[in-house]
């Protein structure tokens, strides 16, 4: 069972936090932090081994929404240092739950009771702190318990977690900060309505830029491409924007796309090394929004996507010749792609797709699509050649065509 730490109970954020400090309604009594260390000993059993422990404990935690406090006291769970971090993880994702439960009467999969306006406001001046926290898991269950409040209450019941996470991203304090706020920006983004576009973009699209365009010294490929992911999700909900509020948007755009526009030409200047992950994720994420400046944004960007454009051209092609020696040419017992703490493929063979899927778009483009006419035949000749099986493929196909043949 987890100690208490006093620091979360009292609302003080561990070291690094650049979220305000805060003092909850709920005075911090003796039944508030048994409640909390009642809430850890539960959660650690609904993981035992052991059928009937774990069993007995899910119910525990199932009538624990009905009472007062459990939400607020699934977040001290969440964000003390003390606790295990399995157990800490936990806490965050049944606060996601218990928050699609209980948060909204007559939205989704409510249950009586819904939370009192007070353990709301609890909630949502502690749970930030817990996107900088120092372990990866914790940041992303705290970014998505946040995720999920803010579908119901961003921005009219919670309009200070943009200043939050933007200001978070703009002090940098620490790199878990500045990442857990990337990661939870881009949850939260899908949401966003017009009316926070003004708002939100030309303070947060400078920061992301800054986060890219700096020294590799100062912020790894890594959290460069934590910024590109949340730049794409930003450019994904505009885009679906429709009628006078895509012209708005666009008229906004336009300043701000120039110098996205210069670092999307330096991202994709050289091919990537194969064996690095950092450099084959910051050039994946690269060419995603790319992508979605030619489908979405073409106009507002002017002539100077054509700069771009022309990098990823010369990509393409220069590519190549890596793509061949280290995925056609490589034994698939040597080769293992590389993923990143969620799970997702960042290998050259993920970038030539994403190079492909830019052609695409730029062949469907109605004013874009001559750029392609002087090279289409060489153009045919390289995407042929990125058609060759790997080594990985060929081998998953002689597995497949095994198991049809014996039945298996």
């Amino acid at each position: 069972m987890c100690r208490v730490d006093r620091r979360t109970i009292e609302g003080r954020a561990p070291p690094g936090t650049s979220y305000p400090p805060y003092r909850d309604a709920f005075t911090p009594t003796r039944y508030s932090i048994k409640m909390e260390d009642e809430i850890a000993r539960v959660l650690e059993a609904s993981m035992s081994p052991d059928e009937a422990t774990r069993v007995n404990a899910e119910q525990q935690l199932t009538q624990g929404g009905t009472m007062p406090g459990f939400g607020l006291a699934l977040v001290r769970c969440a964000l003390n240092q003390l606790c295990a971090p399995g157990t800490r993880q936990l806490a965050a994702v049944v606060l996601k739950k218990y928050v699609k439960e209980h948060w909204q009467e007559g939205e989704g999969r409510f249950f009586p009771p819904q939370t009192n306006d007070d353990e709301k406001e609890a909630i949502r001046t502690l749970l930030p702190n817990g996107l900088a926290d120092p372990l990866p898991k914790i940041r992303t269950a705290c970014g998505m318990a946040i995720a999920t409040v803010a579908t119901w209450d961003w921005p009219q019941q919670w309009p200070q977690l943009t200043t939050q996470l933007v200001g978070a991203i703009r002090e940098r304090r620490s790199e878990d900060s500045v990442v857990g706020a990337l990661r939870c920006l881009a949850m939260i983004l899908g949401d966003m309505d017009e009316a926070q576009v003004p708002e939100i973009l030309p303070a947060l699209l400078p920061e992301l830029a800054a986060i890219v365009a700096a020294d590799s010294a100062v912020y790894t490929l890594a959290l460069k491409r934590r910024a590109l992911a949340v730049l794409h999700a930003c450019l994904l909900t505009l885009g679906v924007m429709s009628g006078a509020r895509q012209r708005a948007v666009r008229d906004l755009m336009t300043p701000l796309l120039q110098p996205w526009l210069d670092l999307f030409t330096s991202a994709l200047a050289s091919p990537p090394a194969p064996s690095d992950p950092g450099q084959c994720g910051l050039q994946l994420e690269t060419l995603r929004c790319l992508t979605q400046v030619v489908q979405y944004f073409s106009k507002s960007a002017g002539e100077a996507l054509l700069t771009p454009l022309a990098s990823a051209a010369r990509l393409f092609h220069s590519i190549a010749p890596v793509y061949h020696a280290s995925m056609i040419g490589t034994d698939a017992d040597d080769y293992e792609p590389p993923r990143d703490d969620e799970g997702e493929t960042l290998s050259l063979d993920s970038v030539v797709s994403q190079l492909l899927e830019l052609i695409m778009c730029i062949v469907e483009h109605p004013r874009l699509r001559s750029l392609l006419v002087d090279g289409t035949e060489d153009t045919i000749h390289r995407a042929i050649g990125y058609m060759c099986m790997t080594a990985a493929q060929e081998e998953a196909w002689e597995v497949r065509y095994f198991d049809s043949r014996t039945g298996n």
